[in-house]
């Protein structure tokens, strides 16, 4: 199996938007032929829809190919009252689904592949298969969630204005940092979630109140995965230090039938640091089951 397209060509997507609970959803279409099958990505926490700019344009000779911002996200609308957490976005996912009228291929990184488990657990009628990219099976490790709020990211707060497209470049940053992206393709990446107030200033398209979705009463459990049926793909970045091999080997061994990968040369942010591997693995699988 060949993936025709080199990862360094841009294919540019067409800009969608869908009504879920009366929030626009925005969603980035790669083309693609749905008669084929539909690829549904989800992406993190913090993230947009562009964290899989190196990965959809390699998974359209396979399929129909689509890269959601949930809300919150991205170019997506922010519910207010501010309403997120596992199950908002449980509820995004679905309604995009049933908005495309047909049965998806489900592959979510990090919260997204969080998100994914629980779509496949309640609503398994609407997949064809799973695909978890680099995502823990119930909350992140203790040591992960003890440093983010040290650093105050699950309190919500006002978004930050800045003066310039420079100034978002620089307050940039993955979390986890560890990455072998470019400096070119991080400023990139940077930019994708950011845009310019009609007063000059750049903010980043995030809410922050999606941090605080705890705060509400919202509690992270941990999915049946032990109920699936369908096929199901776990890929790990080799040098993950979110999601250990161990952990990552226990959620697979829960699942019958289920393929195990790694991605070499990957850290957590899978489909930035290695997106070719990436898309060769989903490839290779969704074909197999097949």
């Amino acid at each position: 199996m060949a993936l025709e397209q080199a990862a360094t060509v841009e294919a540019e997507p067409t800009h969608r938007f869908v009504e879920v609970e009366g929030l626009k959803l925005h969603y980035l279409d790669w083309g693609g032929d749905p008669n084929k099958r539909t690829f549904l990505l989800l992406h993190g926490g913090a993230a947009h829809a562009h964290w899989w700019d190196g990965v959809a344009p390699l998974l359209t000779q396979y399929g129909h190919t689509i890269a959601l911002d949930f809300r919150g996200h991205g170019e997506s609308e922010w519910p207010r009252p501010a309403h997120y957490g596992p199950p908002a976005y449980v509820r995004d996912v679905v309604g995009v689904v049933k908005e495309l009228h047909t049965k998806v291929v489900l592959v979510g990184h990090s919260m997204g592949g969080a998100v994914a488990q629980w779509v496949a657990v309640e609503q398994s009628e609407l997949l064809e298969a799973l695909i978890v990219v680099d995502a823990p099976h119930g909350p992140p490790p203790i040591f992960r969630r003890l440093m983010w709020r040290w650093r105050r990211r699950a309190r919500g707060g006002k978004r930050p204005e800045l003066k310039s497209s420079g100034d978002i470049i620089r307050k940039f940053r993955l979390n986890p940092p560890d990455t072998y992206m470019s400096k070119e393709d991080l400023e990139r990446l940077a930019l994708h979630g950011a845009h310019q107030l009609p007063n000059g200033c750049w903010v980043f398209r995030f809410d922050p109140e999606t941090r605080a979705w705890r705060r509400d009463g919202v509690r992270s459990t941990k999915p049946r995965l032990k109920t699936l049926s369908m096929p199901v793909l776990v890929l790990r970045g080799s040098q993950s230090t979110l999601v250990s091999r161990a952990h990552a080997r226990r959620m697979h061994r829960k699942i019958r039938g289920a393929a195990y990968k790694e991605i070499e040369r990957a850290y957590h942010h899978v489909p930035l640091d290695n997106p070719v591997d990436t898309a060769k693995e989903i490839a290779a699988f969704v074909e197999r089951t097949d």
